[in-house]
């Protein structure tokens, strides 16, 4: 007979299945760690600073020295608290007890990410930010202002000195030269933070030579640029640049800004060509270059506006200056980009100002810079340095138009006319007769009367040449109403009046 076999396999002790089992006491400690944070991150949502920092060390506590990610957490937050409780050394403190995650507690590209937001946020976020709001609370354009400060500004601590954010730095380079604890971009941008630290303080001798060290690490062995690193080093000419234009060194500027133009390995942030192009535009200005200033200001706010940095509408207003300063007859705002600003009220305080100024409205142009709008125009200080080339403009063309029907006039009348001294019409009328600008004219200084030899107006009948034929010239007068004056071969004159038809100058002075 047969012998049906078990359906249930035989165990054998000794059979290895696979299965792993995990340690109980270990699961129910990482539960506790992790119970631990969540409990004081919810006292930090809550406002609840001293039981969420209470809460955080716990969590350090109780990983000992078995060092991980919750841990690393916890100091995170540690650090966070007390900068914006104005604890600035419980702060640094918990940071140098957090860099010693950094050589193989949590992972390398962890560590830096962590590490970046640290350094981000002690730099923008002002030192006893806590304790200010819970004092004074301030108005919604205010708090809004004060949250966007200008590309590349970092707030100092309290004192003002740097020293806190200089600790932080030098902290971060010196643990990252530990075993294990080596990542360059974290070294690359941490340098770049200092170098933007010395900006801040006018260090320029210390931040040349960070910025040194950062070319250097953009460079091959043989020394020449690595084309892989042209992002970073962008990156480093920003920042170089941004420091040759606050100490006015227009060759290196020239310099920096052609080789930044040239690197085309690159994907580089929209606000890192923001900055190069707007110190671009400002080196243009500076030269008095105003339409590649007016080029670099454009490309600046569209940078700046793919980016999202409140930096783009100073840059719109940059171009708007450099527009007027050409003299041009575009209208900046008819850029696609541009048309959503026009109506924003910085921007509305140009607009005024450009109106007046396409009018030649002298009166007007100066009511609008005693006015609000000026305020709020004269309050870039770049853009204060530029009225002055501004009124010279208006006051130049306001002359032009005003000498036209005259053969003589007195500085005086054009001086109240202009509402300036007599002396400063003197010295624009000098200049307009040296610059060709004031054809055939000639300032006796000491009567201070500004008169003109008036051209020789040639005038050709049809079918007859004035030279050739002074009745078809006299006639062709006649029928335009005026009295002209006219040179013939033979020094004949016709009597001339100073209400003159200009139909055709002639190539050289009248013979008499």
């Amino acid at each position: 007979p047969f012998q049906l076999a078990s359906a249930t396999p035989k165990m054998d002790d000794d059979m290895d299945y696979g299965f792993e089992y995990s340690d109980d006491d270990e699961d129910d400690t990482d539960v506790d760690v992790e119970n631990a944070y969540y409990n004081a991150k919810a006292s930090k949502e809550e406002s609840e600073w001293s039981e969420a920092l209470s809460g955080f060390e716990s969590v350090v506590d109780m990983e000992g020295d078995a060092k991980g990610e919750w841990g690393f957490k916890a100091l995170r937050n540690i650090v966070k608290i007390n900068h914006r409780l104005g604890n600035s050394p419980e702060s640094l403190a918990a940071y140098r007890r957090l860099l010693e995650y950094i050589s193989g507690a949590v992972t390398r590209n962890y560590a830096e990410k962590v590490v970046n937001s640290v350094l981000d946020f002690v730099s923008v976020t002002p030192a006893g930010q806590l304790v200010q709001t819970t004092t004074t609370t301030p108005a919604p354009a205010a708090a809004a202002a004060a949250s966007t400060p200008p590309v590349g500004t970092t707030i100092q601590d309290g004192g003002g000195s740097g020293s806190f954010l200089k600790s932080f730095y030098e902290l971060t380079l010196e643990a990252l030269k530990q075993p294990n604890a080596h990542n360059e971009r974290l070294w690359f941008k941490t340098n770049l933070k200092l170098c933007e630290l010395w900006f801040t303080q006018r260090e320029f001798g210390r931040m040349a030579r960070t910025l040194k060290e950062l070319h250097k690490a953009c460079r091959l062995e043989d020394g020449t640029e690595d084309h892989k690193k042209g992002t970073q080093l962008l990156e480093v000419f920003a920042v170089e640049i941004k420091m040759h234009t606050e100490r006015k060194d227009h060759k290196k500027l020239k310099e920096l800004y052609r080789r930044a133009l040239t690197v085309k390995s690159a994907i580089p942030h929209p606000r890192i060509m923001g900055i190069i192009r707007e110190c671009g535009g400002k080196m243009h200005m500076d030269e008095r270059s105003w339409d590649m200033a007016a080029t670099d200001f454009f490309e600046a706010f569209k940078s700046y506006d793919e980016a999202g940095e409140r930096r783009r509408i100073s840059c719109l207003k940059y171009l708007v200056l450099a527009s007027m300063l050409m003299e041009s007859k575009v209208d900046p705002f008819d850029a696609q980009e541009a048309k959503p600003y026009k109506h924003d009220p910085e921007i509305v305080a140009m607009t005024n100002l450009v109106e007046a100024y396409g009018q030649n409205d002298i009166a007007q142009f100066e009511r609008v810079l005693r006015g609000r709008d000026g305020e709020t125009i004269l309050g870039d200080a770049f853009i204060r340095d530029y009225v002055e080339d501004l009124l010279r403009n208006v006051r130049t063309s306001v002359v032009l138009r005003l000498v036209q029907p005259y053969t003589s006039l007195t500085l005086a009348f054009l001086a109240d006319e202009l509402n300036v001294s007599v002396a400063a019409v003197e010295e624009l009328v000098v200049d307009l007769i040296l610059d060709g600008r004031l054809v055939g004219g000639e300032l006796d200084q000491v009567t201070g009367v500004l008169s003109f030899k008036k051209a020789p107006i040639a005038v050709t009948a049809a079918g007859a040449g004035a030279a050739d034929d002074p009745r078809a010239a006299a006639a062709a007068a006649a029928a335009f109403g005026a009295q002209l004056v006219v040179s013939f071969a033979d020094s004949r004159f016709i009597s001339w009046s100073p209400a003159v038809l200009f139909v055709g100058l002639l190539p050289s002075a009248p013979k008499k």
